[in-house]
């Protein structure tokens, strides 16, 4: 798995770009293995957040056997686009060769994001009313992005305005999918 390096460089590295430090970039590997080796962690992340969706209240009356496979194929339909979208438009600069660099990175970086969804998790397992964290989650959201467009930027060395637009790209997608599988859940539930 990770040894007890890689997980204190990359996890300095995570806490580096969450205060906009550029060297927290630098500190994640840019070798394919390392690449592929990361996805582990959103792999071991996806049930948890797959049930944290089941939890919120916008899901009740539907069938587990409907929404559990809509937003398992949602989140890696949009990972999987997001990153080709990521890949092709980065290409356009010549900029590919840091690709595998921002797979680590975009892979680790969901530690950090746990934690900062945490009293969003603590909400939906005490049973608090939804709506009071609302604001919180579009400011997560909002701070995920800006993340995403800050890593993209110094990743591959182009304008903030670019990785700014990169990372809303990705928003979009994300969006998209999310307002489909909404769509397809209510046709199914009908």
């Amino acid at each position: 798995m990770f040894s007890g390096s890689e997980w204190r460089n990359n996890l300095r590295g995570c806490f580096e770009i969450y205060l906009f430090m550029s060297v927290g970039v630098d500190r994640f590997s840019a070798a394919p293995a390392d690449a592929i080796k990361s996805f582990i962690i959103p792999a071991v992340m996806l049930p948890f957040t797959l049930f944290v969706i089941l939890s919120l209240p916008e899901q009740s009356g539907g069938s587990v056997g409907i929404i559990l496979p809509l937003h398992a194929v949602r989140i890696l339909l949009s990972l999987g686009l997001t990153l080709m979208a990521v890949y092709f438009l980065t290409k356009q600069f010549g900029r590919e060769e840091h690709f595998y660099q921002f797979l680590t990175i975009s892979n680790w970086t969901n530690i950090p994001a746990l934690v900062l969804t945490m009293p969003i998790i603590y909400g939906v397992f005490s049973g608090h009313d939804m709506i009071a964290y609302e604001s919180y989650a579009v400011f997560i959201t909002l701070a995920g992005y800006t993340y995403a467009a800050f890593i993209i930027a110094r990743c591959f060395k182009l304008p903030w305005e670019l990785g700014g637009f990169i990372a809303i790209v990705g928003l979009a997608i994300d969006q998209n999918l999310f307002d489909l599988t909404h769509y397809i859940r209510d046709m199914m539930i009908v």
